[in-house]
């Protein structure tokens, strides 16, 4: 991942948490406006809708929050499901990009390195070293 890709990643990340906050505050204001609840209760069924984790302790009890309810639930599901897949395919590109550095470094650095080695002394020749084995020879 180039520096322009992994900028852009944060800005979507920012920008995703951002929309999350003010959705989660928004819909615990809305929630407790519509249906009676306190602030911690509301911000609690929030959590619980945006999650999808539904406990059913706490649900709407008019219809203007039940419709409420319904959009909500789709729209903070999706940004939310949209956010972790963000952060999720980060991660995964990070691996790959390690896996593959390690990969090159495996390839560039010992097998190359040891074969341009081997080529090499098969195809440099030491004139000392040859007159001298001539010499012992004889």
């Amino acid at each position: 991942m180039n520096e322009e890709e992994h900028d852009a990643y944060h800005q979507k990340l920012i920008y995703v948490l951002i929309i999350l906050s003010v959705m989660f505050f928004g819909g615990s204001f809305i929630f407790s406006k519509l249906e009676g609840l306190n602030l911690i209760d509301s911000m609690y069924f929030t959590a619980c809708t945006m999650t999808t984790v539904g406990y059913g302790d706490i649900t709407p009890k008019t219809d203007a929050g039940k419709i409420f309810a319904i959009f909500y639930l789709f729209a903070s599901v999706g940004i939310a499901f949209y956010g972790l897949s963000l952060f999720a395919a980060h991660f995964v590109e990070e691996r790959e990009d390690k896996w593959v550095e390690r990969l090159d470094n495996v390839r560039s650095k010992k097998h190359i390195k040891n074969f341009h080695e081997v080529v090499k002394k098969l195809f440099v020749w030491d004139s000392k070293k040859i007159t001298e084995h001539d010499e012992l020879k004889k």
